[in-house]
């Protein structure tokens, strides 16, 4: 029943990306960089939009020829992602910053250095909080020297979760805005302030870029998961 529901969610993945019109509002010139150079680089995302950047990544780095390593948490909610992820051909590392975050960045810079494979992160997965820059990416562009390339991609119509970070899946058939902000590498030596000035304005950048491609496809903020009602006694 595993291997079936796996299969089942790729196909899915798969499909509606296929029926998707991709259109870049920023960063196509990144996009083709990238491609060029076939240079390692981390890309980051909020963890909302890991259904659509998962397959937008496979599709515009991983088919022509950028490996990737995706962080994924230990969680039992990160197996059938890391399942799918392993089903394309790319190699996942199983961690977050609350569980094996340590053994995780080990394995990104064996990624990023030996087997010059580019990196898939969310800086706030895999429980939150909701866009907040957590410091793992940080740390990982610090101790390999490799830029971050935070990544957006924001339907015009979909279906949104009721989880923690009111999760996005695209309906089929929809437009997929794409933006990609340019690459920036954390400087290795760095004070406990320099690193948080850093990680608030890693997150200021990202938020902002979420923000701009939200209000032109129409998504509108997430207030939180639903809270059931409480009887009245």
């Amino acid at each position: 029943m595993h291997w079936l529901g796996v299969t089942l969610l790729k196909w899915l993945m798969e499909f509606i990306y296929m029926t998707c019109r991709v259109t870049y509002v920023e960063g196509k010139e990144i996009r083709d960089d990238i491609l060029a150079r076939r240079r390692p680089v981390i890309f980051i995302f909020w963890h909302n939009r890991i259904f659509m950047a998962a397959i937008y990544l496979k599709r515009t780095f991983f088919d022509k020829g950028v490996h990737l390593t995706v962080l994924i948490s230990q969680s039992n909610d990160g197996e059938a992602i890391a399942n799918v992820v392993e089903r394309w051909g790319g190699d996942v590392a199983r961690g977050s910053s609350s569980r094996g975050g340590k053994e995780a960045l080990t394995m990104l810079s064996h990624a990023l250095g030996r087997r010059k494979s580019s990196v898939v992160m969310t800086p706030d997965g895999p429980r939150g909080p909701m866009y907040v820059f957590q410091a793992g990416a940080l740390v990982a562009s610090q101790l390999t020297q490799t830029e971050l390339v935070p990544v957006c991609v924001a339907p015009r119509r979909f279906w949104r979760l009721n989880s923690w970070d009111g999760f996005l899946i695209p309906k089929p058939f929809t437009e997929l805005l794409v933006s990609l902000q340019p690459s920036e590498t954390e400087p290795r030596k760095q004070t406990e302030e320099e690193r948080e000035n850093r990680r608030a304005y890693h997150e200021r950048r990202m938020l902002e870029q979420r923000s701009k491609l939200d209000q032109l496809a129409g998504v509108s903020e997430y207030a939180g998961k639903k809270k059931k009602p409480t009887a009245v006694r």
